[in-house]
């Protein structure tokens, strides 16, 4: 694993819906390095499974404190997953490993805009609040703000992290409105809330958005990607998903139960592997050198180009409709079902 720096945990805080704040000082790290550490980006934290494994996972920064010091947002799955780990042995003078930064989504992306739309489900408030924090210190510092909303889905009002945060931005300036939509709990219209999950009918409250920022889960962004390029088809859309496609999606069939044999154009490997997993992690498994970074069809890492078999493809929010003509594909999204698949890893644009 590519560790570029180390960083110590300086102070833990707990927030709303089971999510931990960590504040990390990166340590003995060059001013290059230390610069790409922007809020809203994401930083690779290298740490071990309940079973002490090491595993690799990627967190939006949401706030930097100091030239060193940011801090990252992790919340709790109830699954004994490294986030669970987190929450259960981070603490304060404990030392984690660090990997790239990367993210197109920071300040820099909206800044000029006069105004844009934020949608955000669950523990993707990560991405809006380190943008509007940023927003905010721009606001007292004199600069223009654009007008921004926020169109936020959460299960229950409790489990909204940083609430009193969003609601005080809301009361107290004049470019910044929050919508909540409460899909799991019985409560009344307000000002603020909504009850029910949001409709594609929703987005008239986002006005006239030059920009849409959606982060969520891989089904919550390609949902909200519909709705939005419909009803904004000249917005331009920012879309982080922090979970992987989903294994089985309804299409119509579940995956098969037929072997798959994968034909590696570049090495002549053949790899004959039972469906079910998506490709990349058949190729990891089987330890044949793949880029990958997101995991989640935003980055793009992971092209790759193939043709025969059967598979199934998972939406992404990278590729073209001619890339895909071509035969282009990622490998995060891609499920082989069966039959002969012929795979070139390095596939060019």
């Amino acid at each position: 694993m590519n560790i570029i720096a180390q960083a110590c945990c300086e102070r833990t805080a707990q927030e709303a819906g089971g999510v931990k704040v960590f504040s990390l000082r990166v340590e003995d790290a060059r001013k290059e390095l230390l610069n790409e550490f922007q809020p809203g980006r994401h930083v690779a934290i290298h740490y071990p499974d309940i079973s002490g494994a090491l595993q690799k996972r990627f967190f939006s920064i949401t706030r930097k404190q100091e030239e060193d010091i940011f801090e990252i947002a992790v919340k709790r799955s109830g699954r004994n997953s490294v986030s669970d780990h987190m929450h259960a042995t981070l603490e304060e003078g404990s030392t984690v490993s660090l990997g790239y930064v990367t993210g197109d989504i920071s300040i820099r992306s909206v800044s000029s805009l006069e105004r844009f739309s934020m949608i955000a489900g669950g523990i993707g408030i990560t991405l809006p609040i380190a943008l509007l924090r940023e927003m905010k210190n721009r606001a007292l510092s004199g600069h223009k703000t654009p007008k921004i909303v926020l169109l936020l889905c959460t299960p229950r009002v409790a489990d909204i992290p940083f609430l009193h945060e969003l609601l005080e931005l809301d009361l107290t300036s004049s470019w910044f409105t929050l919508h909540v939509f409460v899909t799991q709990e019985n409560i009344q219209a307000c000002t603020h809330f909504n009850p029910g999950r949001p409709t594609s009918h929703s987005l008239c409250l986002l006005g006239e958005p030059q920009a849409i920022v959606i982060c969520g889960s891989h089904s919550f962004a390609k949902e909200w990607r519909e709705n939005s390029s419909s009803v904004f088809p000249s917005a331009q859309l920012l879309i982080e998903s922090f979970t992987p496609p989903e294994r089985q999606e309804g299409q119509g069939h579940k995956d098969s139960d037929q072997p798959v044999r994968l034909y590696l154009a570049d090495s002549g490997e053949v790899i004959e592997t039972p469906s079910g997993k998506s490709l990349l992690e058949i190729l990891e498994a089987f330890d044949t050198p793949i880029r990958s970074q997101c995991r989640a069809g935003i980055c793009g890492n992971c092209r790759i180009r193939i043709s025969g078999g059967e598979y199934r493809s998972e939406s992404d929010f990278c590729l073209s409709d001619k890339d895909k003509s071509m035969g282009y594909a990622l490998a995060c999204c891609t499920f082989p079902l069966s039959g002969n698949i012929s795979v070139h890893l390095k596939a060019e644009p």
